[in-house]
């Protein structure tokens, strides 16, 4: 601690040129603390799938539907618990900008199958008997400050109502959230029978979601539903919930890479910044140095006055941007549809050990020069 007063003066010799370098830093760690923030949001939310559902879409496209007789079929297969069929329909809540995931479901079979949701007996009471009625997502109502017993009205590109309008009237019967926030709580919920009723795909689905008893059987049951519908005008694709995650965030591209890429470059570039700016602090400070030498100074102290004042600026910079990527994490993972969920601690703490060895390998060149230096010449330079 008795150096610090060195370093710090040190810091402060190039005020402007401290400043520029210490912004720098805050902002490719606020970079990538957000980027690195989302793969670790992707890995939450997969890891967060149940071993006990499986999820069945047609194996010849996403948008191809397929009849709701099939699941009667799929229940009767050995290891089934329930099957919930799932409508999807999108909308907006106001504006088409405001995207409300949307799906109508069969919320008998759901309440069975998802065992970690939170949601009042009342509330799925009401949701039961209320054919217009909807639960929406904690995350979702606190968006937009709905609450129990509201009256919303939803708008959809996709499906026209029996009145002719493309405006979906409902009232929210029940809040739900799920246990340890697990899954983003961050859809509406209708009914399926009202859906394929009112305006939607008449006894269609575009998924069946099915609850097993036993994981261990998840490949057995899989396979026997997919070799069931082969032949048929409707072939399935079943996959376990975390696999069927995984292809949906694959569908969207190699993200990882992208986003590596993206923070490798970024870090690379800031590596070359900071060891320029040390570069420069001890190039300026070269008499200093020899004067310290002369008054009996040692190698490893000068090399330690490099490395901390290097530590002091990589590191105060990189915990205001992890700092400021925490604050930003939550709205931006959201506006995903992956639910408020915070920033990874693994990712602070990768962060930290990062700006560690920025510090390290950017005052490398400096302390390598500064230890170099002869005393005679720099004092005469002086």
């Amino acid at each position: 601690m008795k150096y610090l007063p060195l370093v710090w003066a040190a810091l402060l010799r190039s005020r402007l040129r401290t400043l520029l370098t210490f912004l720098s830093i805050v902002v490719a760690f606020l970079l990538f603390g957000v980027l690195h923030g989302v793969i670790g949001g992707l890995d939450v939310l997969v890891n967060s799938m149940s071993d006990t559902r499986l999820r069945i879409v047609n194996r010849m496209g996403f948008t191809r539907w397929m009849p709701i007789a099939l699941r009667d079929q799929i229940e009767r297969i050995p290891g089934v618990t329930a099957v919930a069929a799932n409508g999807y329909f999108g909308g907006y809540y106001l504006d088409p900008k405001n995207g409300v995931g949307g799906n109508a479901l069969d919320m008998a079979a759901l309440f069975k199958i998802y065992p970690e949701l939170v949601l009042p007996a009342d509330e799925r009471a009401a949701m039961l008997s209320t054919r217009t009625g909807v639960l929406v997502g904690a995350d979702l109502a606190s968006r937009y400050g709905w609450k129990v017993g509201d009256r919303i009205t939803i708008g959809t590109p996709i499906w026209q109502h029996p009145d002719g309008s493309r405006n979906w009237a409902f009232t929210i019967v029940g809040i739900y959230r799920f246990k340890n926030g697990a899954l983003p709580a961050d859809e509406l919920w209708m009914n399926y029978d009202y859906f394929s009723d009112a305006g939607g795909e008449k006894d269609q689905a575009s998924m069946f979601i099915v609850g097993i008893k036993d994981p261990a059987s998840a490949t057995r049951i899989s396979e026997e539903i997919d070799a069931r519908f082969r032949n048929s005008g409707t072939p399935t694709l079943t996959q376990p919930e975390r696999a069927w995650m995984q292809s949906q965030i694959r569908r969207t591209g190699n993200i990882r890479f992208l986003i590596n890429a993206i923070v490798g470059a970024v870090l690379f570039t800031l590596l070359a910044l900071t060891a320029n700016t040390m570069m420069q602090s001890v190039r300026g400070r070269i008499a200093e140095f020899a004067v310290l030498k002369t008054f009996g100074y040692p190698n490893g102290v000068i090399a330690v006055l490099v490395v901390l004042e290097a530590m002091l600026l990589c590191l105060g910079a990189a915990l205001c941007g992890l700092a400021l990527a925490a604050v930003a994490f939550p709205p931006v993972i959201q506006q995903l549809g992956l639910g408020a969920i915070p920033i990874p601690l693994s990712v602070i703490g990768i962060g930290f050990a990062i700006a560690v060895c920025l510090a390290l390998v950017s005052s490398v060149p400096p302390v390598w020069r500064a230890l170099r230096l002869d005393v005679a010449t720099a004092l005469a330079a002086r």
